[in-house]
């Protein structure tokens, strides 16, 4: 999923269900897990949080990796919106 977030744009805490991603291929959710990839570097005001921990200052080709029930959110507080590739599979 190519995701465009606008600025003012704002995901709260928030953990995932997959519920077309589970039923679609026949999976539990404790199988599923996602990537977020950064497509260009950080920029002010862009911001992801997961687990807990922010992720700030990215590389272009970054990414985050977490399991369906891990927390998560993200706000583009800047002045460009913020390009991320989500990625969700089969847990390893």
């Amino acid at each position: 999923n190519y995701y465009r977030m606008e600025t003012g744009c704002i995901l709260p805490a928030h953990s995932d269900i997959y519920k077309q991603y589970t039923k679609m291929f026949n999976l539990r959710l404790d199988q599923v897990e996602r990537v977020l990839l950064f497509m260009e570097d950080w920029k002010s005001g862009h911001y992801f949080e997961v687990d807990g921990k922010p992720h700030l200052e990215w590389k272009r080709g970054d990414y985050v990796l977490w399991n369906f029930d891990v927390p998560h959110y993200a706000g583009n507080f800047g002045t460009e919106p913020r390009y991320t590739l989500q990625i969700t599979g089969m847990a390893r």
